[in-house]
């Protein structure tokens, strides 16, 4: 990458699993350029009409609006970093707008199924206690990055049976039947050598580091082919945090307290809440 750029946002403290979704993408978007010109241009040469003519190529590969504009967000955070180190002396990319999404937040779960796929998730003796685990949690609506905490965020006590984790904004707590699977899960991650409760193994270093993004899709995607309808999406926590929304605005629940739940800022539960119910009129309105 041009001038030292990942490893500039290696020392800001990016992850991996972001660091390799950079690389990949610039990676992508460098080799357009030097295909569509044989004389290939410097980062200095680069024109807001060659990010532009990148961003259709993604169109035209049929790529999603938001995963296009997830690019955009990467492109123009690297031209910024060359701009402040004076290696660009316009960034092409400053104007450049988000593409319109026009797609609808569908939603693809009730958080009453989820509900069911837990229990059967919780009973199953062949799932390990790690995939129990971090289903458990994705009921609870978790991101990806929350699943990225410390041993030393968990609390246990024994007595009564409870689990309580501090992540970022929130507290989540655990009792009865979840509590003792989260505590064996908790007890059998001691031994894995790392800081967190869930690890990713790295095939290049020895030491594992916090779970990725794909390690948590992968459990996923069997709890659904094992217990979802042949042609129902696969779950992810996207989907299930839509659900759990839903099902807490639909119960009354305040948008503050829905924010608080999530661990998001009121504005931004407000929103996604507009969103679904938005979802779910287009939804009835095409099924009428």
């Amino acid at each position: 990458m041009p001038y030292g750029f990942i490893q500039a946002i290696e020392q800001k403290g990016y992850s991996k699993e972001t660091i390799r979704s950079y690389e990949k993408v610039l990676g992508q978007f460098f080799n357009f350029i030097r295909n569509t010109y044989p004389e290939n241009k410097e980062p200095f040469q680069i024109s807001p009409t060659d990010i532009k003519h990148y961003l259709k190529a993604q169109q035209e590969k049929q790529k999603s609006i938001s995963t296009i504009n997830k690019e955009l967000a990467i492109i123009k955070t690297m031209f910024n970093y060359l701009w402040e180190i004076d290696k660009v002396a316009i960034d092409p990319s400053v104007k450049l707008k988000r593409l319109k999404v026009h797609e609808k937040m569908n939603l693809e779960i009730t958080y009453k199924q989820i509900v069911e796929l837990l229990d059967h998730t919780i009973k199953n003796p062949n799932y390990s206690l790690l995939r129990k685990a971090i289903f458990i949690l994705a009921a609870k609506g978790l991101k990806t990055a929350e699943f990225r905490f410390n041993k030393e965020a968990v609390t246990i006590s024994n007595l009564e049976n409870k689990v309580e984790i501090q992540i970022s904004k929130r507290k989540i707590l655990f009792e009865g039947q979840e509590a003792i699977i989260f505590k064996d899960y908790y007890f059998e991650s001691l031994t894995n050598d790392s800081e967190f409760v869930f690890i990713t193994k790295n095939r290049n270093t020895e030491k594992p580091g916090p779970i990725e993004v794909m390690s948590i899709l992968t459990h996923l995607r069997v709890i659904s082919k094992e217990y979802l309808p042949k042609d129902a999406p696969a779950l992810t926590l996207i989907s299930i945090r839509k659900a759990l929304a839903y099902e807490l605005y639909t119960n009354r629940t305040s948008i503050q307290a829905i924010a608080n739940l999530l661990g998001i800022e009121e504005n931004s539960a407000s929103n996604y809440i507009k969103n679904i119910m938005e979802a779910i009129q287009f939804q009835k309105a095409n099924t009428m």
